[in-house]
């Protein structure tokens, strides 16, 4: 296969890890390969990725005052033209928007050069970005079952593929998964952005539990101003732990880990469930249109985590519910159970079977 896909992501690590990954998918498989992303984007990418990556810096006008709108707009105007450029320069077959700001210039730069068009949503509410691109784009593969404000006059457009996970994570084997024991292991993922409340909230909740006689371990992802203050924090309390800003193993946590403490972007979760690996749902309350309140909401429905608002998050509420958690370790057996109803081992493959179909066309 020599056909040429322009894979279009960035921002935030909820974006650019299934990016990446379904790029390296598409590369195994023969096709050419090229990522379009902005600085932030790029700052996921393994040093290791070999995917030609290309840089385009661009803007939202979303929550902005009129004269910062108008900076905005002009930014978008400059990079669809970029894109332009970019685009007559590298000839791709399709281009494959998967969300972030940065999708929109070009995927709009594409559709000026008819090129065929896909985008991917990941959460249960329909992005921005992808509303906006909705009338122009070939198709949308969408990765829940149900979406939110969807127009149903662009439902022939869609496809139903799942989530798409990271490459380790999709090929894990359920085996190495390790079983409750002695040592209770939590995992904290604050995610990409809002960590700050689970800097000043979780270790003293840890420490409340482990000195009520609990024997715990705690693995705690963090912002970098975090990690010196933890770390001394659960040295001095003699809590076995592990404080870390990023990893590329975050797989190695998620399997010794008994329950994890989290936030609710659509990947982050995905990954929990299909390691069946239960957990704590915190939803970020300023996403955009609240959708990873939504998440957590359609995954507490399903009996797969427990919600616990923002609003409410705080040391008591959080001790509570651990003991809870604690004093019915069988409650945990039972939702990875439920879990595994839920699987997206063959998302790749739904995803290259709807791109071969339309560069048949």
């Amino acid at each position: 296969m020599n056909k040429k896909i322009i894979f279009s992501s960035g921002g935030t690590g909820g974006h650019i890890f299934p990016t990446a990954s379904i790029a390296q998918f598409f590369l195994k498989k023969g096709y050419k390969v090229v990522l379009a992303t902005d600085l932030r984007g790029s700052k996921y990418l393994k040093k290791n990725f070999q995917i030609q990556s290309y840089i385009l810096n661009t803007d939202t006008p979303v929550g902005k005052n009129l004269l910062i709108k108008f900076v905005s707009f002009t930014k978008i105007f400059l990079s669809i033209i970029k894109s332009l450029f970019f685009l007559k320069k590298e000839k791709p077959n399709l281009v494959f928007g998967l969300g972030g700001y940065v999708s929109f210039p070009m995927l709009v730069a594409a559709k000026i050069l008819n090129i065929p068009l896909i985008i991917y949503e990941n959460n249960l509410i329909l992005g921005k970005t992808n509303y906006y691109l909705l009338p122009f784009v070939n198709k949308i593969l969408l990765a829940p079952d149900s979406i939110r404000n969807f127009p149903e006059k662009y439902n022939k457009k869609i496809d139903r593929v799942g989530h798409i996970i990271r490459e380790d994570i999709l090929n894990y084997e359920l085996h190495n998964k390790r079983k409750i024991n002695e040592k209770f292991s939590i995992l904290v993922l604050g995610g990409s952005q809002g960590t700050e409340i689970f800097g000043t909230v979780i270790p003293e909740t840890i420490k409340k539990i482990y000195n009520v006689g609990y024997n715990i371990k705690i693995n705690h992802h963090c912002i970098k101003k975090h990690i010196q203050p933890l770390k001394n924090f659960y040295t001095e309390n003699n809590i076995d732990s592990n404080v870390f800003e990023f990893t590329e193993n975050i797989l190695k946590y998620i399997l010794e880990s008994d329950i994890v403490i989290s936030r609710c972007g659509a990947s982050t979760t995905a990954e929990l469930i299909h390691t069946n690996t239960p957990f704590i749902a915190v939803p970020y309350p300023y996403a955009s249109d609240n959708h990873q309140y939504l998440n957590a909401k359609y995954y507490e429905n399903k009996g797969y985590c427990w919600l616990l608002e923002q609003n409410n998050f705080n040391n008591e509420t959080l001790f509570n519910l651990v003991i809870k958690i604690l004093k019915d370790k069988n409650k945990l057996e039972i939702i990875k159970t439920n879990m595994k109803n839920d699987s997206f081992k063959f998302t790749n493959q739904k995803i290259e079977k709807t791109i071969r179909n339309l560069l048949q066309k």
